[in-house]
C-alpha cells in the first residue's frame, strides 16, 4: 500500500503515520524509486497504537515497549511465553502409534470410532494418515493404567473432559493473578523497559509454581476424601454383618 492508502484504511491523516515514523513507533516503508510501501505489518503496528491510546497509554510509553519489537519479536516472544510453551511441548513430546500399537498399549482394548472421535475433539489425539498421534504422553500412561484397572474407555475420557473444564478455570484464576499483580501494575508505570526481566521471571516461575500448588491441594483433597470414604465403607460393612442371636437366659 501507498501512504495514502494505509492512511485511509487507517483512518488518519497522512501527517500522523509520518508522525508515528519520525518518532520511532512505525517502521519505513519499503522504497521503490520515490515511492513508499506499507504491508501488513505496518498496518497491525498502527492498530496496536490505536489500542494502546484507548486504554490511555502515551506515545511515548508506547514507543518504550515497541522498540522492544523492531525486529518483529511478539509480545509473547519479549515475556517469554513462546520459549517456556516451547520447554513444556519439548517435555511432552508427542507419541505416534498405529492403530494396533495403540490397542496393545491398552491392554488390547480397540477404541471404537466413537471414542476416537472424541479423543480428538477433545485434543487428546491428531491423526496423520495411517498413524495416530498421541499429543500427551502422560494422558496415554495414565489413561492405559486406569483401563488396565478395570474402568471403560468412556469413562476415562469423561473424566478427562471434566478434569480439562477444571484446570482450564484454574489456569484462568493463575492468569489473573499476573494480571492484576505484575501486568497491570507494568502498564500503570508507562511500560518501562527496565521493568521487562521482571516481568519476564514472574511469568515463567507462575506455571510451575501453580503446579506445585495444585499437585500439593489435590493431594491433601485425595487423602481427606479417601479417609472419608474408607470411613463410610467400614460403618456401612458393620452395619450389615449379621448379628448373632442372644442366648436367652435361665435355660440350660
Amino acid at each position: 500500500m501507498t501512504i495514502e492508502q494505509l492512511a485511509t484504511e487507517a483512518g488518519l491523516p497522512y501527517s500522523t503515520i509520518r508522525m508515528y515514523q519520525h518518532r520511532g513507533l512505525l517502521p519505513p516503508p519499503e522504497r521503490r524509486g520515490r515511492v513508499g510501501f506499507y504491508g501488513p505489518d505496518h498496518r497491525a503496528r498502527l492498530r496496536l497504537i490505536a489500542e494502546l491510546q484507548e486504554k490511555g497509554y502515551s506515545l511515548a510509553a508506547i514507543k518504550d515497549l515497541v522498540d522492544t519489537w523492531q525486529r518483529g519479536h511478539s509480545l509473547s516472544e519479549v515475556l517469554g511465553v513462546e520459549r517456556h510453551a516451547a520447554d513444556v511441548l519439548q517435555n511432552a513430546a508427542e507419541v505416534r502409534l498405529r492403530p494396533e500399537e495403540l490397542a496393545a498399549r491398552f491392554g488390547g482394548v480397540v477404541f471404537s470410532p466413537e471414542n476416537m472421535a472424541r479423543a480428538y475433539h477433545l485434543g487428546l489425539v491428531t491423526l496423520d494418515d495411517d498413524t495416530i498421534v498421541i499429543m500427551s504422553p502422560a494422558f496415554l500412561a495414565v489413561g492405559a493404567e486406569l483401563i488396565a484397572m478395570g474402568v471403560p474407555v468412556d469413562e476415562v475420557l469423561d473424566e478427562y473432559e471434566h478434569l480439562r473444564a477444571i484446570t482450564d478455570e484454574l489456569a484462568e484464576r493463575f492468569a489473573s493473578v499476573f494480571a492484576r499483580n505484575l501486568w497491570q501494575p507494568f502498564l500503570d508505570a508507562g511500560m518501562p523497559p527496565d521493568q521487562l526481566p521482571r516481568l519476564t521471571e514472574g511469568l515463567s516461575r507462575l506455571g510451575p509454581l501453580a503446579e506445585q500448588i495444585v499437585e500439593a491441594t489435590l493431594r491433601q483433597s485425595l487423602a481427606v476424601v479417601a479417609a472419608r470414604f474408607l470411613d463410610q465403607q467400614a460403618k456401612a460393612l458393620a452395619e450389615a454383618r449379621p448379628r448373632k442371636p442372644r442366648r436367652k437366659k435361665g435355660k440350660s
